[in-house]
């Protein structure tokens, strides 16, 4: 990857005389390497450092200077009362609270570096085809009903995961790389035949795969089991919703759960595991996200991320408030506008290739996005692994003149004749509304075509999504990494996959790609020829990158707004949950009002 896609490109979009990204260039400009780097450290004989100085006095019984006492140790989180219906990932994933899985802890981790650390695999090795994973599990570990945590507990989740009656909604997620999980998540075959298996001990946990997978230990991020006896009591997950069936081996325990007002989770007295936290509760205060900003303002809520672009430019201009805005790439999401290919308007290549011209990137990020986001012509944001951004550039560029004659082409001059459309979007926030609001009237300006939005929750948008055939003609969505490879990011594009887009010479591409355990520059170049394909195709519209702006109240504190070795100064994906270290480098400074 060369310097100027994983820096100097992303900071030629924060330019110095734009006001609301002045102070933000650093932050952002330094992301747009974090990981070009830290993607490459996941091998398992490594375990880099595990949070930084706070984290190490943390583990050696010595808490920071000014702390609060234990019981000013509470952070609130804002959630979505929309969205918040479980709390473990393997339970549904687009329905979970904005603080969640935090009740056990995956295989590996990562820490603020983007490096793939130990979980509770001490540690993980392939075969020599890269199909076979063994992970070593940590002993000692105990859920709070006495069981121990073993591999059992993790055979046990991916079968539930994979059943066809738990109709989980991220079992697209292991299709065509897990061994037998496409026919058991298809109803062909038991889930007994899902590749996930004990190995040699209770202690030791198998994957098999259907392909070379040199992305096996990245993706096990998303590997936090449910217990097994709650599953096999319960036969569901949904036991974690209820602080009286509640089981965790993971550092907090369920003790709240108010409907429509809030969650609370307490420090697990029985936890047995590495994570040494100080936050002694965490509350999840449930409301609708108009309602976040004003929230913050009232010291109601101690974090809020994507504000609005109105509520940004209030905190932006008060030099008090401008020092709790902070920035980083998050999950390097791709906003875009997506297309239902296999049916009229949108089957004309031409019209596509329309729309794709017909959007003006630059005046979308200088007059709503700020440092929000940065214009995208491709889907691989600045700074993930094989991000072609400037070599692609051209394909998608903003030319009113070229879309205009496109859709003339395609039999509708001056948009004569197109037919009013409407765009779904997926429990939009703020930004995503004005953001859409702006898409819609560049549609109408440049091509003359009305486009209407429609407003989804984000189940409902989802089950349409996947539907098959897809019930979405066009949408407005966005899609971040769930493991730091392009793998992850492009397959979402495959046939049969997110979208009705299918492209036999793209899936060969991606397919070749993500096996290949060759040289990395030789992996990554494979990855661009794949992606090269998907943005001349159309299937989508790519809009922008997000850089996820942050309001952080100034009592929290720690090593997690430590510029990394990249610079960034932000709380880092995936926020605060056992995926990451972030729980074990914040604490609340003896400064914080009381919130209780």
């Amino acid at each position: 990857m060369n310097e100027k896609n994983s820096l100097s490109e992303v900071l030629d979009q924060f330019p110095k005389d734009d006001p609301l990204s002045v102070s933000r260039r650093r932050f952002i400009a330094a992301g747009a390497a974090a990981m070009a780097t830290g993607f490459l450290a996941t091998n398992a004989g490594a375990a880099p450092l595990q949070g930084g100085r706070m984290a190490t006095a943390l583990r050696q019984g010595t808490p920071p200077a000014d702390a609060a006492p234990p019981e000013k140790q509470l952070i609130i989180f804002p959630a979505d009362v929309g969205i918040a219906k479980v709390l473990d990932f393997y339970e549904q994933v687009y329905q979970r609270p904005f603080v969640a899985d935090l009740f056990s802890e995956p295989l590996v981790r990562m820490n603020r570096e983007f490096e793939i650390i130990p979980g509770v695999a001490d540690s993980w090795e392939g075969s020599e085809d890269g199909k076979t994973w063994t992970f070593k599990l940590r002993q000692g570990l105990t859920w709070t009903d006495g069981n121990p945590l073993t591999a059992a507990d993790w055979v046990a989740t991916f079968q539930y995961a994979a059943n066809p009656e738990h109709a989980w909604d991220f079992t697209w997620f292991f299709r065509d790389v897990i061994t037998g999980w496409n026919d058991a998540v298809d109803g062909k075959a038991g889930i007994d035949k899902v590749g996930v298996a004990q190995g040699a001990s209770e202690y030791e946990l198998v994957i098999s795969t259907d392909v070379p997978a040199p992305y096996m230990p990245a993706m096990m991020l998303y590997s936090l089991p449910l217990s097994a006896a709650a599953l096999k009591e319960h036969g569901s997950g949904v036991y974690n919703s209820d602080p009286a069936t509640a089981v965790s081996c993971g550092p907090y325990v369920l003790s709240e759960w108010t409907p429509q007002q809030q969650i609370v989770y307490t420090k697990n007295p029985n936890y047995t595991g590495t994570m040494n936290v100080m936050v002694e509760k965490v509350i999840n205060r449930l409301a609708t996200p108009d309602t976040y900003f004003t929230m913050y303002q009232n010291n109601e809520v101690d974090y809020l991320e994507e504000p609005d672009p109105a509520s940004l430019t209030l905190m932006m201009g008060d030099e008090a408030t401008a020092k709790e805005v902070h920035s980083g790439v998050g999950d390097f999401p791709t906003w875009y506008i997506f297309f239902d290919v296999t049916k009229a308007p949108f089957d004309n290549k031409m019209v596509r290739q329309a729309w794709s011209h017909a959007i003006d990137r630059d005046t979308l990020k200088s007059q709503v996005l700020g440092p929000s986001g940065t214009p995208a012509y491709s889907w691989l944001a600045p700074g993930f692994p094989a991000s072609q951004r400037e070599a692609l550039q051209d394909i998608q560029k903003f030319d009113p003149a070229m879309a205009k004659d496109l859709l003339s082409q395609a039999g509708f001059p001056d948009g004569k004749d197109f037919p009013k459309q409407t765009m779904w979007l997926r429990a939009p926030s703020p930004l995503d509304k004005t953001v859409a609001g702006a898409l819609s009237a560049m549609l109408k300006e440049n091509l003359n075509i009305e486009v209407e939005l429609e407003e989804h929750d984000s189940a409902g948008f989802t089950a349409a999504l996947n539907a098959k055939p897809t019930q979405i003609l066009l949408g407005w969505v966005r899609y971040g990494m769930d493991y730091l490879d392009p793998s992850n990011m492009l397959s979402v594009w495959k046939t049969g996959g997110r979208h009705s887009w299918s492209n036999p010479d793209f899936d060969a591409k991606l397919k070749e790609a993500s096996e290949y355990l060759g040289a990395p520059e030789e992996r990554i170049k494979l990855f661009q020829e794949a992606e090269r394909i998907l943005v001349e195709d159309v299937p989508a519209v790519f809009v922008y990158h997000g850089t996820r702006v942050q309001f952080i109240k100034p009592w929290l504190k720690g090593d997690f707004l430590t510029p990394d070795k990249n610079g960034i100064s932000a709380m880092h994906w995936p926020a605060y949950t056992t995926m990451d270290t972030v729980p074990e480098e914040i604490y609340v400074s003896s400064d914080a009002p009381d919130r209780g």
